[in-house]
């Protein structure tokens, strides 16, 4: 199939099942199409308004055939032959018996066959041809800072010997275009090269290097189900490499983080949707590629700007960087150490506000949070050590101190040791139950998290340190939670 513009003869298109309105693309109304037999057309400048609406309707409809027709041909016509080829091959998958798209490949594959035996046989008989170029190689991905700083210097280096470069052939080129107009002689176009060389002696290279099509996401998550290992780094590649697309489009809304961000959630929805669900959370990657590139493509905000060492969030490394649903940036190498010394109680050290169930879940299962699912066992176990007779103590306590307003607090202090004589008799294993279970409690008047375990706020309101007041509202209320807590063990 190829899309060429409608002649202006009017002639109408002729049918063949494919209505343009119905898939968003009216603006493109004057297309018409006709068979892949037919001469093809002269390479042409890609449309990425157009691409970008087919890929939309290909996410939003991932068996559907046509959009993929339409972008295979648009591919090819741009000239972006291994695009087209993935975009076929696609089709084939989805239908093995389509026509058009085999014969796409068939002939693709024989057109880049011709080419290698042409080249093959040019360089061979003549030895002033150009060399190849070396293959390019992929850098591994910096997973602490220094490797970073030191991949960032090298990027400098070879930017500023890219400029030097380009400098010295422009300076060389225009001289031999002058000299040759001086001579009379037919000077051999060369606007475009010095356009080219201007363009990267001012250090725009998005100018002269054209941005690479995204692949489908079928064949990113092929991609990823080949290489386990590394399939974090080729989803958050492949959202690196859309953004910069996106960006290159030259649309209106190219310069706009929200559009591309929407971009962004619909393409990862599309990979989401072409991976298996495995145990190994293979599904979890492009979710954890998005806030990857929203934090380092599209530079996003957080409620917090530094870490709880002071380091800038933008220096955290990838391999460290989380963010929970709050809103807050985190190293996790800072929170695993703040969670572990608060006994695995998962509340956030910033905010005091306890973590979302699904942000637990994404902390524990993190590498550099394993050892916190221990601790939260440990709490759960320490939950259930703590008798009735010995809860019921509790309760009787929170009520003293909260109904003594008395000046000397008499009654209070004298519930107090008599709590701590009898929590001197339990049995050790109860002992260390209150002196290292922190509940989920809140100040009823400021509503501030409580950031104590019951003993330590016992011995607290001993000393003087705290408010008898505040002591009662946490000991009743971690009261009720383990009351709850042996309810739900002997159910």
């Amino acid at each position: 199939m190829k899309i060429r513009k409608s002649s202006l003869t009017g002639r109408p298109a002729p049918s063949n099942g494919i209505t343009i309105g119905s898939f968003g693309l009216s603006k493109y109304s004057n297309l018409d199409f006709e068979s892949s037999e037919a001469t093809a057309p002269k390479t042409a400048a890609p449309d990425t308004e157009l691409i970008s609406i087919l890929l939309d309707n290909i996410e939003s409809s991932p068996a559907g055939i046509t959009n993929r027709l339409l972008l295979m041909d648009h591919y090819k016509q741009a000239g972006w032959h291994d695009a087209a080829m993935d975009v076929a091959r696609e089709i084939l998958r989805l239908e093995p018996s389509h026509n058009e798209a085999r014969q796409l490949v068939k002939s693709l594959t024989w057109d880049q066959s011709a080419q290698s035996q042409a080249a093959h046989t040019d360089r061979n008989h003549d030895r002033t041809a150009e060399r190849p170029r070396n293959a390019v190689v992929m850098l591994p991905t910096p997973t602490t800072t220094a490797e970073r700083h030191a991949l960032e210097g090298e990027l400098v280096e070879g930017f500023e010997r890219l400029q030097a470069r380009a400098k010295t052939i422009l300076r060389e080129t225009r001289q031999v275009r002058d000299m040759q107009q001086e001579a009379g002689a037919t000077a051999v176009r060369s606007d475009n090269h010095l356009q080219d060389l201007k363009a990267l002696v001012e250090g725009r290279v998005s100018a002269v290097v054209s941005v690479r099509v995204p692949l489908s996401a079928r064949a990113i998550a092929r991609v990823m189900e080949a290489d386990l290992g590394r399939a974090l780094d080729v989803v958050v590649a492949d959202l690196a490499d859309f953004v910069r697309w996106k960006r290159a489009s030259g649309e209106p809304s190219a310069s706009d983080n929200d559009s591309i961000r929407d971009g962004l959630a619909r393409r990862v929805r599309a990979i989401v949707a072409a991976l298996p669900d495995t145990p190994d959370d293979l599904q979890q990657h492009p979710l954890t590629a998005l806030m990857h590139a929203e934090h380092e493509e599209l530079e996003r905000k957080y409620i917090n700007d530094e870490t709880m060492y002071g380091d800038a969030v933008t220096d955290i490394p990838r391999a460290s960087f989380w963010v929970t649903e709050d809103g807050y940036a985190w190293d996790m190498n800072e929170l695993s150490a703040a969670l572990k010394s608060n006994k695995g109680v998962m509340r956030n050290p910033l905010s005091r506000q306890m973590f979302s169930a699904n942000d637990i879940g994404s902390i524990v299962r993190h590498p550099l949070g394993h050892g916190l699912g221990a601790l939260q066992m440990e709490q759960s176990r320490l939950s259930r050590g703590v008798r009735p007779s010995t809860i019921d103590k509790l309760q009787s306590l929170s009520g003293v101190l909260l109904a003594d307003d008395s000046e000397d607090q008499m009654a209070s202090r004298q519930m107090i040791d008599d709590f701590l004589a009898y929590q001197a008799t339990l049995p050790r294993a109860e002992q260390q139950a209150l002196d290292e279970l922190r509940v989920p409690a809140r100040d009823s008047h400021t509503g501030q998290a409580f950031d104590c375990t019951i003993g330590e706020a016992v011995r607290d309101a001993q000393a003087n340190k705290v408010c008898l007041h505040k002591t009662g509202d946490l000991i009743g209320q971690a009261a009720q939670y383990l009351r709850q807590s042996s309810t739900m063990r002997r159910s």
